[in-house]
Formats: C-alpha cells, sequence, structure tokens
C-alpha cells in the first residue's frame, strides 16, 4: 500500500477512535475523557491501535484501570481494528514543542544493528536533497555516529559568528551534525541518564539549523535512553523502520515499532535492507539475511514496504570509503533506489522545497 493511502487510512481510523472515546463521560468532571485529558493519544498502525492514558490525569491506579477497561471493549468494537493496546504513556514522554525554522522531522531507526541503517539515513538524505528540499541530517547514534565515515567529512563543526550555536557542516547540498564531528578520532561517548537529555537536547536546540523542509534523525539501534530523549526533544512526524529479512531482525523491529507507539510517533513504513545478493555476471538475487521478513511484517501490520534494497558489495566499499553512489554513481541501480524511496516519501510526508516555517 502506498505511504500516503496507509498513513490516511490510519489518521481516518485514530479520528473514529477519539471519537468514540469522547462518548466516554467522567462524570466527577462533567467532562468526556478526550477533553479532560485521560487520553494522552491514540495511535493506529495498520489496524493495531494503541490507546494511551496519561497517568497525571488519574487520582489513582484503580480509576485508570476502570478507565482502560471501560474503553478496550469500545475500541475493539470499531470496524477495521483488529488489536487494541491500553496503557499508560510513558512518564518521561513530555510534550514536545515545535523547533523554528523546520517542517517534518524523520526519524530513521532499526531493531538490530548491523542492518545498515545509517547508510539508508544517509543515502535518503542526499536523493532528498536532490529533489530540491532543505534537508538536515542529525547523527543521533551517539555511540557509534558514523555520518562523517560514509559522508567522507572531517574536522570538527564551527560555531556561529555570535558564538551561542553551533553550525552544521554542510556537503552536497544537506546540513550535518554529527558527535563524530564533535569528539576527538576514536574518543568514546559516555552517557546515560540525565546526559543523554542534556546532550540530545543541545543538538537540537544549540545547532543554527536555519530553515529545513525535513531533518532526518539517524538513531541507534535498540530501545534506549536516547529514543526518549529524541522523542522529547522532537516533534517527530514519524519514523521509518530499516531491518534485514531474517526472523531476528524482524522481531527486533517489533520491539521497536511497540516503543515509538508507546511515544505516540508512528511507523510511516518499513525498509528492507541486505534484501539479497546480486551476482555480478548473472544477475540472479539469491537470499542473504533470510527471505520475505519485511514483506510478512508489512503485511501483518497495515504498514507499507516502502523499499526492497539488496545488498551491494560495490555500495558497502563506497559507504566505507565515503563516495556514497548518490554522488559518485548517480546513475547506478543503488540510487535509483534510493531515489525511489524518496519519492515515495515526500510525497507521503507531503514535503514541498522551500515551504519550512
Amino acid at each position: 500500500m502506498p505511504l500516503a493511502d496507509c498513513a490516511e487510512q490510519s489518521e481516518q481510523l485514530e479520528t473514529r477512535v477519539i471519537t468514540t472515546l469522547k462518548e466516554v463521560v467522567d462524570l466527577e468532571r462533567d467532562l468526556d475523557v478526550v477533553s479532560g485529558g485521560q487520553i494522552y493519544a491514540v495511535v493506529a498502525t495498520g489496524g493495531a491501535v494503541r490507546v494511551l492514558l496519561d497517568p497525571e490525569r488519574f487520582p489513582d491506579e484503580a480509576s485508570q484501570s476502570a478507565l482502560a477497561e471501560t474503553i478496550q471493549p469500545l475500541v475493539e468494537a470499531l470496524p477495521g481494528v483488529e488489536r487494541v493496546v491500553v496503557k499508560p504513556r510513558p512518564r518521561l514522554a513530555a510534550p514536545r514543542n515545535r523547533l523554528p525554522g523546520i517542517q517534518r522531522i524523520l526519524g530513521v531507526h532499526s531493531g538490530k544493528g548491523g542492518v545498515g541503517k545509517s547508510t539508508v539515513a544517509v543515502n535518503l538524505a542526499l536523493a532528498l536533497a536532490a529533489r530540491g528540499l532543505r534537508v538536515g541530517l542529525l547523527d543521533a547514534d551517539v555511540y557509534g555516529p558514523s555520518a562523517p565515515t560514509l559522508l567522507g567529512l572531517s574536522g570538527r563543526l564551527e560555531t556561529t559568528k555570535d558564538g551561542t550555536k553551533m553550525r552544521p557542516m554542510e556537503t552536497q547540498g544537506i546540513r550535518v551534525v554529527s558527535l563524530g564531528l564533535l569528539l576527538p578520532a576514536g574518543q568514546a561517548l559516555i552517557w546515560r541518564g540525565s546526559l543523554v537529555d542534556e546532550g540530545l537536547g543541545q543538538l537540537f536546540n544549540d545547532v543554527d539549523w536555519g530553515k529545513l523542509d525535513l531533518l532526518l534523525i539517524d538513531l541507534p539501534p535498540g530501545t534506549s535512553d536516547v529514543h526518549l530523549a529524541v522523542a522529547r526533544h522532537a516533534p517527530l512526524s514519524g519514523v521509518i523502520t530499516v531491518t534485514a529479512p531474517g526472523q531476528v531482525s524482524v522481531d527486533d523491529v517489533r520491539r521497536g515499532m511497540e516503543m515509538f507507539a508507546d511515544l505516540a510517533v508512528p511507523c510511516l513504513g518499513l525498509v528492507e535492507n541486505m534484501a539479497g545478493v546480486v551476482c555480478r555476471r548473472c544477475s540472479v538475487e539469491s537470499p542473504l539475511f533470510g527471505k520475505g521478513g519485511a514483506a510478512e511484517l508489512a503485511k501483518q501490520t497495515g504498514l507499507p514496504l516502502l523499499a526492497r534494497l539488496p545488498f551491494y558489495p560495490s555500495l558497502a566499499a563506497a559507504s566505507d570509503s565515503g563516495h556514497p553512489p548518490l554522488v559518485d554513481a548517480p546513475d547506478s541501480v543503488q540510487a535509483a533506489q534510493f531515489h525511489g524511496l524518496a519519492s515515495r516519501l515526500a510525497i507521503g510526508l507531503e514535503l514541498e522545497p522551500g515551504v519550512s516555517a
């Protein structure tokens, strides 16, 4: 299913759920539970619906549980609903403020490491910039920043003339910020807990991003404090999830999707990377890390499979040497595939060059 159609169906289902929940009235406050704030968010992913309650709007856990038991069957009875989860929102999920000058913010996530997530993020950013969009790339994989290597960047980020903010490094039409451009080469970052939140807040708010149509965030694999901090500081339009086709990767992807659903951040679609290896002589594709996992997950969740990217040894070599195919081999098959992915995302997110706030 196309991204735009999937997003529209999910939004329509969310609207139906919210309309139904407005019929549930809190008699003590004489307000429906939506207007009264007990419902923090409703997130629909295909036919799976997650209703997040706001614990701060309840006097005790018993009243919260009672509401959950009331609304569960109401939502389950709605057409198009296949599964319902009613649970409290994470207490760390605070309201997010819009970042001035940035139209959309999109996370690129993977359930596990080693599936080429950063390669996808970098080449996707380049392909979107090639469409005339103003694109920023935040390498938020704080424990393994790889954007500088993938883009062939070196040196350190500089500050603005007044010394109040950092200035992104610009290359091939994208603005890049990475801890790999802030730390000495080879130095490990030791961020935990509140340090993660404070540090990532600076990467959003203490950077002169300028006006952007889209800020792409390359997130770490798995689930961690980094993801919670990003969701708190940035009004994410959604995430796309990168997976290998094998079952282990797909299982980890599910956990990541559950985490973002808990944070009221929708998953916009799946990218299956390293889907197979193509023989250079006969062009026959053979499975490399399993087969068909992303397609099956897309079918189960109702999410679109945005792209299926085979493994190309030439792409791996180009990535290691800082020569992405979008720049060095613009007519290659690999470049065409990333342009296709960029096109589907741009249309689905209604991105138009030069319309950011």
